[in-house]
């Protein structure tokens, strides 16, 4: 059934949160990337009401924020699509959330390593090095931030002066209600009902024309939307 299809992914969303809400006691905002959060999402309230065991429900106080990885979003090819991109969701600033993907370049050698292993110590091995991945990045992360931060301010100084020249070459007027649609689309709830101000009609079927791989992706994902969703207003 399509309220089971997803019944791994709640229940380990579920108690991820609910380890933070332990430890910090409130999460005002939530950010969940996944690869067909398009798809997850949808009915994701619905699910927890009917389905979920009352001490897994997340607090109506925190705010959810579905995303999609940047390599994969695009693949998606559906239309109206840019309420999951990154490149729209304020605060995420340059993160792709592709980190877990990463692991499986530097782990390839791996699998002629441990194909002849039973399955104890091969899982045994596998997350050894797992772990000694994970220990490197945490002892790197005061350099890697450091870095990263300045190479933050520096892009931010620049976007924000071509930002500036780019205004003031527009009318007021204009940049004011250009200003008010993007700020009313990002503060709507999912799914949104604001009109998209990133969506144009005739972009697609130019970028199909120029580069005919995007037409392979018009395709939209299956999923459990088996009647048009309906926004439900949390208590």
């Amino acid at each position: 059934m399509a309220i089971f299809r997803y019944a791994n992914m709640d229940f380990i969303v579920a108690t991820v949160i609910q380890a933070f809400v332990i430890q910090t006691l409130a999460l005002i905002i939530i950010l969940l990337s996944y690869d067909i959060a398009c798809q997850w999402f949808v009915n994701l309230f619905s699910r927890m009401e009917a389905h979920w065991p009352p001490n897994l429900r997340i607090p109506a106080s925190t705010k959810l924020i579905p995303a999609i990885p940047k390599l994969h979003e695009p693949m998606h090819g559906c239309k109206n699509h840019e309420g999951y991109s990154l490149n729209f969701i304020p605060g995420v600033g340059k993160a792709d959330m592709e980190t877990p993907e990463r692991v499986w370049a530097g782990h390839n050698g791996l699998g002629n390593s441990t194909k002849t292993q039973g399955p104890g110590g091969r899982h045994d091995v596998l997350d050894d090095h797992f772990s000694f991945w994970n220990w490197l990045k945490y002892i790197g992360l005061g350099k890697t931030l450091m870095s990263r931060y300045k190479a933050a301010l520096a892009e931010r100084n620049r976007q924000t002066e071509g930002h500036r020249g780019l205004t003031n070459s527009l009318e007021p007027e204009l940049v004011a209600k250009w200003e008010a649609m993007c700020v009313a689309w990002e503060e709507d709830e999912y799914p949104k009902s604001c009109p998209n101000p990133y969506q144009k009609e005739g972009i697609r079927k130019c970028l199909a024309v120029q580069f005919p791989a995007i037409s392979m992706l018009n395709t939209p994902l299956s999923d459990d939307r088996s009647s048009s969703p309906q926004r439900i207003r949390r208590r």
